[in-house]
């Protein structure tokens, strides 16, 4: 894990292995944090400690728990609790043969409670950093010429390329697809990255107009993503095509020569293949995220001792009085989580997102970067 849980002492518990790791980014998440962020501390005011979970199914396929919230893929065998940590069919927690240490981890009720924490801690990190989901742009794209003729498309195979301008953070959703052909029987149109071929599907053309299909293709990844049928006469205009017209992506016609659509050759075109497309770009900051959380890790570290002031100041699980465990009383809490005078807990934690929302600004492609509208105002003397 990115951040890890250094021992401390105030606690009988035995942390699963995920946790005892020495972290990724170098930082354990409860040093350099209040005293009064122990261990013990945090599991008296999390929630519910008892939990049951069903038995290894060897018929079931698993998810990852931490990506699905879903206690399904936490299982029983041999009276001992495994956490999915990859995605499988049915793989043996207990079978060595199966490498299952990639599939499974040996846990405990302690540690999912705990981990579950970090999640919400991460939440709230991607939340206050505008990393969340965030549409970038919709657009219908498809020959609106008013001199149609029909034509016949050169090459073996024509596509609708789309890329991300600039970085891989951007997917696209193809919503509704459309191609302006004569007559009525349905036409492949194969999905093309990177010299795969990710999925075929039936378009039906409509007699020469523009009527959208519903498609729901989602495109994730790096480099260009190309919407491929095979060359056949069309119904278009001469319409070219702006490249750069659409924020957050870049979209072309193209032409290819080969034996199958993920092989061939493609050569960049200009004009309308009678293909139209209505898509959603968005945001959706995964890899940037896997790629620089390490870098982050001093703000989750922040919001982490942050969330747990707030846990212990609400005590929302109705724990016993906090003296008794070495925590503050209600003053002294509230003054950590309002006052920015001394190094407080909330003073740390805006210190810290000033300084990841920096780093975010400088990584992100301006063309996706959220646009601050409004008046700067600076009051002086003169």
């Amino acid at each position: 894990m990115v951040l890890g849980f250094s021992e401390d002492f105030t606690s009988d518990i035995v942390l699963d292995s995920q946790l005892r790791a020495y972290p990724d980014s170098g930082l354990f998440i409860n040093t350099g944090v209040h005293n009064a962020v122990t261990l013990q501390n945090l599991l008296d005011y999390l929630p519910k400690t008892e939990f049951t979970f069903s038995a290894y199914d060897n018929t079931a396929s698993y998810g990852v728990f931490l990506t699905s919230r879903d206690k399904s893929n936490i299982v029983t065998k041999s009276s001992k609790i495994f956490e999915c940590i990859l995605a499988n069919d049915g793989d043996d927690p207990q079978d060595p043969e199966e490498a299952n240490s990639l599939y499974w981890v040996e846990t405990n009720i302690e540690s999912l409670r705990l981990k579950l924490f970090f999640q919400s801690v991460l939440d709230r990190v991607y939340s206050d950093l505008g990393l969340t989901r965030r549409l970038v742009n919709n657009q219908y794209i498809y020959d609106s010429g008013s001199e149609s003729f029909t034509r016949a498309l050169p090459n073996d195979y024509s596509a609708i390329v789309l890329e991300p301008k600039g970085s891989d953070y951007v997917d696209f959703r193809i919503n509704e697809m459309c191609l302006r052909k004569s007559g009525t029987t349905p036409v492949n149109v194969y999905v093309v990255n990177e010299g795969n071929l990710l999925d075929t599907i039936t378009l039906a053309p409509d007699n020469g107009r523009n009527t959208f299909r519903a498609t729901n293709i989602v495109l994730s990844g790096k480099g260009r993503f190309y919407l491929v049928i095979d060359s056949t006469e069309v119904i278009s205009s001469n319409v070219s095509v702006d490249s750069f017209k659409y924020k957050g992506f870049v979209v072309y016609t193209s032409s290819g020569i080969g034996d199958a659509p993920e092989t061939a050759v493609y050569d960049r075109a200009t004009v309308s293949i009678g293909l139209g497309i209505n898509v959603t770009a968005y945001l959706n900051p995964t890899k940037f995220i896997d790629n620089t959380i390490a870098e982050l890790a001093p703000f989750i570290r922040a919001t982490f001792e942050y969330m747990a002031f707030n846990m212990f100041l609400s005590n929302p699980n109705h724990k016993s009085n906090r003296s008794q465990r070495g925590i503050p009383e209600e003053g002294v809490l509230l003054a950590e989580l309002k006052s920015f005078d001394g190094d407080t807990v909330v003073r740390r934690y805006h210190n810290h997102k000033k300084q990841a929302m920096k780093l975010v600004e400088r990584v992100f492609d301006t063309e996706l970067s959220e646009k601050k509208d409004g008046l700067s105002i600076k009051v002086g003397s003169i």
